[in-house]
């Protein structure tokens, strides 16, 4: 009898497996009938089998094609989108490009967080949207800046998340009331619902085999907003190859506000490039040498174009050979990265 049972469940364990493969498998341009969004999920398609890590002429290419779908999306109906039921919302991802991406995009990070297999000294690396990142070791999980209209659909595979400001591309409210609700800690310097883990001075903590240490910096576009966004820099441990971040968010990038989180780290996350950015990166007080720097905020669609808001891939391209870390990289929506043997590769 144990027997049936135990086939039984590996029959349906099996059919769950598939039924997740098909269903994000089900974004192949062969089930879309628009020709519009079929032509982008072909670009897409194209995308994924190119790497952050070689900026060669095809990768260019696709990347100007993904600013060019940005800039005929009027940011009003990307807020629209986020505020309409899922079945609309569906009907919009299958005629608007940026939104097909969009989607993809998380389908394709939501299936690869849940199912992947991290390997011992390893870490993966999935850049979601706009600065949002998700982290898997061996032994834990964690997000930080995650902002998506599914983003609470992460919840059952993260153990802690990161908040670096109150700036509504930098959270999610829904995940963040779904990771309080499972008594898991949501860090940040304003979610009161999360009280052991507010704090709007330097702070360090521990959870699970993670260290996160804390500065509090500015906004980078806002000289009113002082003390406004928190920097978190977290270490891994020997199970994930020692791995570790600093996240920026929208700091203001003044060393004095990175005094805490200072010194040599395997990655970190940028903005855009611009050239103060470059302002922590050094071997200073309150600077930090990374292995590899990131350049994110790419396309945050509530904002219009460039240069009315976004920060266009077209000027982050431009400021990349600027940035003082020999090893900068342009990840896009989806996209993985793999940290071993000290060294990072995509996914």
């Amino acid at each position: 009898m144990n027997r049936i049972i135990l086939s039984a469940l590996l029959i349906i364990m099996a059919i769950t497996i598939s039924c997740q493969q098909r269903f994000y498998k089900k974004n192949d341009y062969k089930n879309i009938d628009n020709e519009v969004v079929q032509e982008a999920a072909k670009t897409m398609l194209q995308f994924r089998k190119t790497s952050p890590f070689l900026l060669d002429n095809n990768r260019l290419i696709l990347l100007n094609k993904f600013q060019a779908y940005s800039d005929s999306l009027v940011n009003t109906t990307f807020k629209e989108y986020l505020n309409t039921p899922e079945k609309e919302s569906a009907n919009m991802e299958n005629t608007i490009p940026m939104l097909y991406f969009y989607r993809e995009a998380f389908d394709k990070v939501l299936y690869e967080v849940k199912n992947a297999k991290v390997q011992y000294g390893s870490t993966l690396v999935w850049m979601l949207y706009n600065m949002g990142f998700v982290v898997k070791t061996p032994s834990g999980c964690f997000g930080i800046d995650i902002d998506h209209r599914l983003a609470e659909q992460l919840e059952p595979y993260l153990d802690f998340l990161c908040i670096t400001h109150k700036h509504g591309d930098h959270y999610n409210t829904k995940l963040m009331e779904a990771m309080t609700n499972h008594g898991k800690p949501v860090l940040s310097n304003f979610y009161k619902e999360s009280e052991e883990y507010i704090s709007t001075i330097p702070t360090s903590y521990k959870i699970g085999n993670f260290t996160i240490r804390t500065d509090i910096s500015d906004h980078l576009t806002n000289p009113k907003l002082p003390n406004f966004v928190t920097v978190f820099r977290i270490e891994c441990s020997e199970d994930a190859g020692n791995f570790s971040m600093l996240h920026c968010g929208d700091s203001g990038f003044n060393p004095k506000h990175f005094m805490n989180v200072q010194g040599s780290v395997n990655m970190v996350v940028l903005r855009w490039g611009e050239s103060r950015e470059n302002n922590i990166l050094g071997t200073g007080e309150g600077q930090v040498k990374p292995d590899y720097a990131v350049l994110s905020h790419l396309i945050e669609l509530r904002h219009k174009p460039y240069p009315h808001g976004q920060a266009s891939i077209t000027k982050t391209l431009e400021h990349l050979p600027t940035v003082k870390c020999k090893n900068t990289i342009l990840p896009f929506w989806g996209e993985m990265l793999i940290w071993k043997n000290g060294k990072m590769k995509a996914g």
